[in-house]
């Protein structure tokens, strides 16, 4: 395998490998994904297939007037069945509610929340809430926004997930440490 009698070890000589990372280097990871929680994913598919039966009934009314009969309300409640089960998919198993990366924050299919996203940076201060007793993670901004995250729609335990953002914001606030 080896050209011109070069043996294994002749190739690997003077190169440097490293198993672990520096100390000083960040642990924790660039991005993550908290998913929705499985009892919000459910109540919005329970709406989507609340939404269908009331375009099937709406169908079944106009196929009646025109003439067409059921054939309108079964392709669409065939189509809408497929389509319900792909969203519910992608709900409980795919989805994500929030995302932290290592510059910000993200916020999808959460209403009501305020700032949808913002930088680290922007992040004035973390706080913990319970309005109307529904326990929440603020996050106020600099520009007098904030976003409220409401633990509960959130897969993630609690504890962990406040952790995680208050070391982000955390991190985006303080200095590296000088090289030496």
């Amino acid at each position: 395998m080896h050209d011109k009698g070069e043996n294994r070890s002749d190739s690997l000589e003077g190169r440097r490998f490293q198993l672990n990372g520096a100390v000083t280097e960040a642990t924790g990871t660039p991005v993550a994904r908290y998913r929705l929680a499985p009892a919000l994913g459910a109540r919005l598919v329970g709406r989507s297939l609340v939404t269908l039966a009331v375009l099937v009934v709406f169908a079944t009314l106009v196929g009646d007037l025109t003439g067409l009969g059921w054939r309108l309300a079964g392709w669409l409640a065939a189509v809408g069945i497929v389509l319900v089960a792909g969203w519910s998919y992608y709900l409980l198993r795919r989805a994500w509610a929030v995302r932290l990366t290592d510059t910000g924050y993200a916020v999808r299919l959460l209403s009501g929340v305020g700032a949808g996203g913002a930088s680290w940076a922007e992040v004035e201060e973390v706080l913990a809430a319970s309005p109307a007793g529904r326990p929440c993670l603020v996050l106020r901004l600099r520009d007098g926004r904030a976003t409220r995250l409401p633990m509960a729609a959130i897969a993630a335990d609690r504890d962990v997930f406040a952790r995680d953002v208050r070391r982000r914001v955390r991190d985006a606030h303080t200095d590296p440490a000088p090289d030496s």
